[in-house]
């Protein structure tokens, strides 16, 4: 019996996932409503036949059906909840026109966000002695206190808002696919300058797809197959990453397992639910700034920043590695707050992306340089949902911070140049 209710409750969920997105995808190509959905179904729903699947073919464990019935029961409620504060938020009034920002003033723009994506990757490079991929003997080794400059690893991003802002400024499907090119390069540098880190690389390839529907330079039938690659490759990199030699069936519940906790870690929300903790309050929002300071202006500074990753790694998992393992959206929520603050989250979630998709609309008609920075807070999205809502507060404050930064300087140059 409750195998058939834990059936119900997620052949319903994808049934009113699946019509939400397909009705959004009709209205638009693309809006920030449809790619929160797209991501929300795929890391609390898309993870389950893939761990069924390893349960029957190989000796898994799967969480037991309670737990179950409480992911998916609270995962489509908590996307129920952040419909109504989208809706509700997006029926406020639309922004007023203004003046566009001068293509030199975007071009500049563009060129400092380059500049300080390129300019960090390789001062982290030279710091390091070379690219880590091939210098360390684990992935883990990463976090060790034997590298140095690990801060700049979160200015390599601004890279990618550069090629999309130059994309902007004259679309055109020759330039699509020179971004493409350009951002695969330079997320294959990132990867094997930080050892293993797939994220720049994963983002090249999300931009293309988004800037492809966007356009309508892609149809949809070449986006399952782009997507399709993009798990192999995704696969393939994590192979190399963690220096993995594996054979036989090894090779299939290695392909199944990494491809679910990439990117549906559903069961780590399941191991959340049913493990005792204490409610971490807001501070995993403001602990998670902690890794902003730099340790020679703050001597006291602990060790490991508990936000909610590090808090369900190391105190619900007992994982001392160093790795931070997902907790999700309803995770880090859960973590903060208990079941109550769920639904009150996920209605403010619902609230920003209402204002992401306000702005992005903006954006298209008036200016090139709010699009960008709208399009740029597309890898902010994915860590919100992957992992946490304190995550992508920082992650966002961060971004907006470094990309106003640039904006202001180079408003500053041509009042110079005048």
């Amino acid at each position: 019996m409750a195998q058939i209710v834990v059936f119900l409750i997620y052949c319903l969920s994808l049934v009113w996932l699946g019509y939400s997105i397909w009705r959004s995808y009709r209205q638009r190509h693309f809006s920030f409503y449809l790619l929160f959905s797209v991501l929300y179904a795929i890391t609390f729903f898309a993870g389950f036949p893939l761990s069924l699947i390893m349960a029957n073919m190989f000796e898994y464990t799967l969480p037991d059906y309670a737990s179950q019935q409480r992911v998916f029961g609270w995962a489509i409620f908590a996307y129920v909840v952040y419909q109504m504060g989208y809706h509700i938020f997006s029926s406020k009034n639309t922004l007023t026109p203004k003046a566009d920002v001068a293509s030199f003033h975007a071009k500049t723009t563009a060129c400092l966000l380059a500049l300080v994506g390129v300019g960090s990757l390789f001062i982290f490079i030279y710091l390091n002695e070379g690219l880590l991929l091939f210098k360390l003997e684990k992935y883990s080794q990463i976090f060790s206190p034997l590298i140095q400059a690990v801060p700049l690893k979160r200015f390599f991003y601004f890279f990618l808002p550069a090629l999309l802002l130059f994309f902007l400024l004259k679309p055109s499907v020759k330039r699509w696919w020179w971004f493409l090119i350009l951002s695969v390069i330079f997320g294959i540098l990132s990867y094997l300058a930080v050892g293993g880190t797939r994220a720049n690389l994963a983002m090249a390839g999300l931009f293309f797809l988004i800037l492809g529907l966007e356009k309508q330079y892609l149809s949809v039938r070449w986006l399952g197959l782009l997507v399709a690659l993009g798990i192999v490759g995704m696969f393939l990199l994590a192979l190399a990453r963690y220096g993995l030699d594996i054979h036989g069936k090894e090779i299939y519940f290695t392909f199944l397992y990494l491809t679910r906790d990439t990117f549906s870690p559903w069961e780590n929300l399941a191991r959340i639910f049913s493990s005792e903790m204490e409610y971490q309050g807001l501070m995993p929002i403001i602990r998670d700034f902690y890794v902003y300071i730099p340790k020679s202006l703050w001597q006291e500074r602990p060790d490991i920043v508990w936000n909610s990753a590090n808090y369900f790694t190391k105190t619900v998992l007992g994982n001392q590695s160093g790795l931070a393992i997902s907790p999700s959206l309803l995770g880090s929520f859960y973590i903060m707050g208990g079941y109550p603050l769920i639904p009150i989250g996920m209605f403010l979630v619902g609230g920003i992306i209402a204002t992401f998709d306000r702005l992005f609309q903006y954006g298209s008609r008036y200016s090139v340089v709010l699009q960008t920075f709208c399009l740029g807070q597309v890898f902010n999205l994915i860590v919100l949902v992957r992992e946490g809502f304190d995550a992508f507060f920082s992650r966002f404050f961060f971004f907006s911070l470094v990309f106003a930064l640039c904006w202001l300087i180079a408003k500053g140059v041509i009042r110079w140049k005048r």
